[in-house]
This record gives structure tokens, sequence and C-alpha cells, in this order.
């Protein structure tokens, strides 16, 4: 290989590393936000979830409360009859 044909070798893949270099600066940034999106979907999941879970706890205890009430209401009308 000539000289010319090394410096013109050496020449491309220095302007494809600036190429390459140029590229990740811009698709890194971008990365790095999508993270940071998932990461906060994830921590929104998470807290939906507990409010989820503590509606469907309190859901339960109110059925079981009107549960009560019920039971209650047919012992006085059996009372009644």
């Amino acid at each position: 290989m000539s000289e010319e044909q090394l410096r013109q070798l050496i020449t491309s893949n220095a302007k494809a590393i600036s190429a390459l270099t140029n590229l990740a600066n811009e698709v890194i940034p971008r990365i790095d936000e999508m993270q940071r999106q998932i990461n906060n979907m994830q921590r929104d999941s998470v807290e939906t979830k507990r409010h989820i879970d503590d509606t469907t706890a309190d859901i339960r205890e109110l059925m079981l409360e009107n549960q009560r009430i019920l039971r209650y209401l047919e012992n006085i009308v059996n009372r009644e009859n």
C-alpha cells in the first residue's frame, strides 16, 4: 500500500470516527431522556398500584361493614315478624 493510500485510509477512518462520535453525541442524550421517562413511568405505575391497593382495601372494608349492617337489619326485621 502506498503512502498516499495509507493517508486516504487514515483520513477516511478519521471521518468515519468523527461521524460516529457526532451520532453518539446526538443519540446518547435521547437515550438518557428515554430512560428518565421510563423511570418516571415505572414510579407512576408503582404509585398507581399502591393507590389501587388502598382503594381495594377500602372497598373491601366497606363491603364488610355493609354486610354487618345488612345482617343487623335482617335481625331486626326477623324479630318483628
